[in-house]
């Protein structure tokens, strides 16, 4: 901030009048002492002000908010915040003091109407300035939390997204981070998920990584999941729990770390299959407490070998308990990991098979025809697999016809293959013969 030259200075006439000023009100709080005290302490504020003497200017400001406050004059506390900083040539380190001062009184106020009446005012005068941002901010979620106490979550949610809590720099990381999570837990309650998406990347995983941000770090990821699972990202939601699991207070109770790697798993197991489901699938297999959840580690091994998966699977019951299955949202994830299976016995089909018939195609995968063909469609629409369908013939073939140019160039390559070997048995003999020469 900068300094306003100081004209003249008031230290010792301060000192002398304040006490003055103040001390009937003390012995004898009548409104008419109040008043009298008010008008001479503004008169010597409008002095000290004028003069740029900020100091004392800091110091009479005080002292009437003092007053004010001691004197349980809440209505006139706040006309007095307003007008002090709107006073001409107000400097930004008295404005910073007053609403220090009014902050300072927000949770002595005798009632919840007084106090949002204060806080409210506070707000005001600190709009726009960037020398109070952070107490703007802790007052705008204290105000957040008052509404949703009262129930009006919309209201709440309202405050606290007029906040760009990112750019305060003179707020610490924790609590950014604690007031973002806020944000992101109100935008989810009041089914704003589109804002609560944004909101999330303003959170760093880096920084929730820490060891001192682990309630942060679980509440963070608890948030995401919710967000996940109304939008139905289930890899997304695996790689969340995940995170989660991989938390240093979960690593160390098994009450709490077996739900979290259990969730996970079926999760990523109900994702549509590509080259990133396969790395995870296979990172899952080789986590070492995967082999205390049995039927997780069944289905694991069931899905990333190259046979069929039975359906029904003999840990149906089981599963159909969990959390990710319960409910109506769980019958149709039930649904789409049936799907996953009978993608997978087409895939492992496709291995061994270049050519089927429809029949058998559909015995093996335990379908009928017509459903069958149903999810060949759908793998083939969506380019997780090549195939045809000859529905006279009732064939499927799953080689794509070659070109002529891939012929020629299979050819090709073969040829130098072939070529390469032979130079390199040549190259054998050769130093051979020439040991043996030696010899």
């Amino acid at each position: 901030m900068s300094q306003v030259k100081k004209i003249k200075d008031f230290t010792e006439e301060v000192k002398v009048k304040i006490p003055q000023y103040l001390d009937p009100v003390k012995q004898n709080p009548t409104q008419e002492n109040l008043e009298e005290a008010l008008t001479n302490l503004l008169a010597l504020e409008k002095k000290t002000r004028l003069a740029s003497d900020m100091v004392n200017t800091k110091e009479l400001a005080h002292a009437i908010l003092q007053l004010l406050r001691d004197n349980n004059k809440w209505k006139l506390l706040n006309f007095h915040i307003s007008m002090l900083c709107k006073r001409r040539a107000q400097m930004k380190k008295v404005m910073q003091q007053i609403i220090q001062d009014g902050v300072s009184f927000v949770e002595d106020t005798p009632d919840k109407e007084t106090k949002i009446e204060l806080i409210e005012t506070l707000r005001t005068v600190s709009a726009g300035k960037l020398f109070v941002e952070l107490e703007r901010a802790r007052l705008t979620r204290t105000l957040a939390e008052m509404r949703e106490e009262a129930g009006d979550q919309e209201k709440a949610c309202a405050i606290l997204q007029d906040v760009q809590v990112e750019t305060i720099g003179s707020m610490e990381a924790k609590e950014k981070c604690i007031f973002i999570l806020n944000q992101m837990r109100l935008c989810i309650a009041t089914k704003n998920y589109v804002r609560a998406e944004i909101i999330s990347k303003k959170i760093h995983q880096k920084t929730i990584a820490a060891d001192d941000y682990q309630e942060e770090k679980l509440k963070y990821y608890d948030q995401l999941i919710e967000l996940f699972i109304h939008e139905g990202k289930y890899l997304e939601i695996a790689k969340a729990y995940e995170k989660a699991f991989h938390t240093k207070c979960i690593q160390e109770d098994e009450a709490k770390w077996k739900p979290k790697l259990k969730s996970c798993i079926m999760y990523l197991l109900l994702s549509p299959f590509d080259s990133e489901v396969s790395d995870f699938l296979a990172r899952m297999q080789v986590e070492k407490k995967t082999a205390k959840l049995p039927s997780c580690s069944y289905m694991l091994e069931e899905m990333t070998k190259d046979e069929i998966t039975p359906w029904p699977f003999k840990y149906e019951a089981e599963w159909k308990q969990e959390a990710p299955f319960e409910g109506k949202e769980g019958e149709k994830r039930w649904q789409d990991f049936h799907k996953r299976v009978v993608q997978h016995n087409i895939w492992v089909c496709a291995k061994y098979y270049k050519r089927i018939t429809s029949a058998r195609l559909s015995s093996l995968l335990l379908l009928d025809e017509e459903k069958a063909e149903e999810f060949l469609s759908e793998m083939v629409s969506s380019k997780q697999l090549f195939a045809k369908i000859d529905r006279p013939a009732g064939i499927i073939v799953f080689e794509e016809k070659k070109s002529s140019n891939d012929v020629l160039n299979d050819w090709g390559g073969d040829v130098r293959s072939l070529l390469s070997l032979v130079e390199k048995t040549c190259h054998i003999i050769n130093k051979e013969n020439m040991i043996h020469k030696i010899k």
